[in-house]
């Protein structure tokens, strides 16, 4: 007696799987997105608020400038790469640079996907400095502005001049 084993699918039970596939990814591929673009409004806040305090506590310790910068290449400071990532370091001659000399304490990459992140200080610099005296971002007060490239809540996350960070959801970036 012969049995006959039949191996493999049909023509049209692989048709059948694919669009079953392609109908779920085309519902779940748009709430990927928005779970994503949450997560990452999440870690900017926590990464910004907590390498503030970093910044502050490290300028009490170090008795020196401390500079929060934007970067390209976690190497230099450069304007406008907030959504690259940033520098902190210990700026001894304070012109708000990495000079070689000088220490750099974390560097923090972003990479940011679903939104824009900027700084709008009161000198209008680029960047923050902490000083060394006090601790204090004194002349470096302002806000940072993440602005969501998706439907979700833009976010202004603003450090006052003694230090203190409050969250805003401003309507317009």
């Amino acid at each position: 007696m012969f049995y006959i084993i039949k191996n493999g699918f049909t023509l049209f039970e692989i048709i059948i799987t694919i669009l079953i596939i392609a109908i779920i990814t085309t519902i779940a591929l748009p709430h990927f997105h928005k779970m994503m673009a949450e997560r990452e409004i999440k870690k900017v806040k926590a990464t910004i608020i907590s390498s503030s305090h970093y910044a502050r506590n490290h300028a009490s310790l170090y008795h020196a400038n401390i500079v929060i910068c934007p970067t390209p290449d976690l190497k230099q400071c450069q304007s406008n790469h907030w959504n690259t990532g940033f520098l902190i370091f210990i700026d001894q001659n304070k012109n708000r640079q990495v000079d070689s000399n000088e220490k750099i304490l974390y560097q923090e990459a972003l990479n940011l996907k679903y939104g824009d992140l900027n700084w709008r200080g009161t000198l209008s610099t680029p960047s923050l400095t902490f000083q060394a005296l006090s601790g204090l971002p004194i002349g470096s007060n302002g806000s940072f502005y993440y602005c969501s490239k998706s439907d979700l809540p833009h976010q202004r996350i603003i450090m006052s001049k003694m230090a203190h960070i409050r969250i805003e959801n401003p309507s317009t970036c």
